[in-house]
């Protein structure tokens, strides 16, 4: 069987995963608070949406419409693609504030009190919309998910989430991580063997970010399987095109 591959349009992948991420891959974007991640899976959501792929964006961190204002900074026409069902909502979110009707870009509403409930929305989701090697799925983010599990049931939620979504329908998924405790660190470390990739985020040493005039984060890929990769850490930085390499050039 051939390797179908998501490519990713924006220099900085370009430089780490010239290949792409292969599309049945669960990929985990991990990070501190503040090192990047919702502006790179903001970046990686609007180069899906402007190659004609599905987006399924799961919200669990905060609203649907935050994240529709990030993605319109963006550029993208996102009544366009919400009225067209190229992006879809399923809110983990606005239930917690009760009075908030819902945007007309969410299918459906799920609670992170019930994982297996969470499963099975999706899969209706991503069956309705005909999501099967193409489009994306994102859920942002796993921490509220993770600290209502046990261990085992952490890691049956972890492998369902690759077999239905990733392995079974190859629809790349990518699941972000706040790591800015050690907990969510060592969540990170007892799920690293079940997932195929792990992009890892963080700001640079502060000496070393005054010594540079743009601000920059770096990234590292930590582990992707089946495809090759830039290894080591990479400073990137944003401007009107979307995410770039730095390259520093040492003088003498």
């Amino acid at each position: 069987m051939t390797t179908k591959f998501f490519v990713l349009k924006q220099d900085l992948f370009k430089y780490i995963l010239p290949h792409g991420i292969p599309r049945n891959n669960l990929v985990i974007l991990a990070g501190e608070g503040g090192s990047g991640k919702s502006v790179i899976i903001t970046h990686i959501v609007k180069d899906a949406l402007s190659s004609g792929e599905p987006v399924v964006y799961v919200t669990v961190d905060d609203d649907p419409q935050t994240v529709l204002m990030q993605l319109e900074s963006f550029g993208v026409d996102t009544n366009k693609v919400c009225s067209d069902k190229q992006l879809i909502f399923v809110d983990g979110f606005s239930y917690i504030l009760k009075t908030t009707k819902p945007h007309f870009c969410v299918e459906e509403e799920v609670q992170v009190e019930e994982p297996d409930k969470f499963l099975s929305i999706l899969t209706r989701v991503v069956e309705k919309h005909g999501l099967s090697e193409n489009g994306l799925l994102v859920i942002d983010s796993l921490n509220d998910l993770f600290i209502q599990m046990d261990p085992t049931r952490l890691i049956l939620f972890i492998k369902s989430l690759r077999a239905i979504f990733a392995k079974s329908r190859s629809i790349l998924t990518i699941a972000t991580l706040h790591t800015s405790t050690e907990s969510f660190k060592e969540y990170l470390a007892s799920i690293e063997h079940l997932v195929d990739g792990i992009l890892e985020t963080s700001n640079i040493h502060p000496q070393l970010a005054q010594a540079i005039p743009i601000f920059v984060r770096q990234i590292t890929v930590r582990k992707m399987k089946g495809v090759d990769s830039k290894q080591g850490y990479v400073l990137y930085g944003i401007d009107h095109e979307g995410l770039k390499p730095v390259v520093l050039q040492l003088t003498k």
